[in-house]
């Protein structure tokens, strides 16, 4: 999966600027104004990015960006918690004097370039993210489903050889009477977690453990029907797909009942995206 959470990590970057002590710097005003109108957008752009390469790679610079203007924060919010143990009054003479030598002048001479820089670079970036003409949106806007398959590229899973050896190790393992064994496997965006489960799917040695597997591209809307449908058609290609929930659910217990079988849902999201 490639998915880029900008709006987490918009999220995260504002909620430690607003926890600042100084806020009222003007050049750290302006990098919160300018994200927050940016977070108020990136819904609609992180559901938009897989129809347009020009707007995901655009995202990926705001990405390097926010990550950069997360580390200036840090580093101003450690040198207000040093500014707070130096004025506690159980604070030796020693570490005070040793705390006068930090020089906090020049440390805020640079965080306030390295702000201005952050700003200068979003400056940059705005003709071509205005382009793009988003707009605020309602998390239950219908969403463009993103489909994955079950098909690799060696060259993708290159150094994942001892996560693919734990999976299958898992996999291998017997499931207790009456239960499925469910192997989760979770993580940011861009990890590689698809292509680590495609080179599973795709293991010699897991075909012959599973007779029976299925492949299920689940997306950003989950609707059980829809789902039931896919799973009676990964199982069985030739298995009709039409019928009621209660039909369908009664034809895919009739395929797998006795059997063991390998089903993967790929891309399937929190309720709450961002989290």
């Amino acid at each position: 999966m490639a998915e880029v959470f900008l709006s987490a990590i918009a999220k995260t970057v504002l909620g430690k600027i607003v926890s600042l002590a100084f806020n009222v710097n003007p050049d750290l005003r302006k990098l919160k104004e300018t994200m927050s109108r940016i977070k108020a957008v990136l819904l609609d752009a992180e559901r938009k990015q897989y129809q347009d390469e020009k707007l995901r790679l655009c995202m990926e610079k705001l990405k390097d960006i926010f990550y950069d203007a997360e580390d200036i924060i840090d580093d101003i919010r450690c040198e207000d918690l040093r500014k707070q143990v130096v004025k506690h009054p159980n604070v030796n003479l020693k570490v005070r004097f040793l705390s006068s030598c930090f020089l906090p002048l020049l440390f805020s001479l640079r965080m306030d370039e390295k702000i201005k820089g952050i700003n200068q670079r979003l400056d940059e970036l705005a003709t071509e993210w205005n382009s793009f003409n988003l707009g605020p949106c309602s998390e239950n806007r219908l969403v463009f489903h993103r489909e994955t398959l079950s098909s690799v590229n060696s060259f993708d899973v290159l150094g994942r050889d001892d996560d693919k050896a734990n999976i299958i190790d898992l996999l291998k393992r017997p499931s207790e009477d009456g239960v499925i064994a469910v192997i989760p496997i979770v993580g940011f965006g861009g990890i590689g977690k698809t292509a680590l489960v495609q080179s599973v799917y795709n293991d010699d040695h897991v075909a012959t453990l599973f007779p029976l597997k299925g492949w299920i591209s689940v997306s950003d809307e989950f609707y059980l029907h829809r789902l039931l449908k896919l799973i009676v058609k990964a199982i069985n290609v030739g298995e009709n797909c039409d019928g009621s929930f209660d039909d369908l659910q009664n034809r895919l217990r009739g395929l797998l009942n006795g059997k063991r079988f390998l089903l993967v849902l790929d891309d399937v999201w929190n309720e709450n995206r961002a989290a």
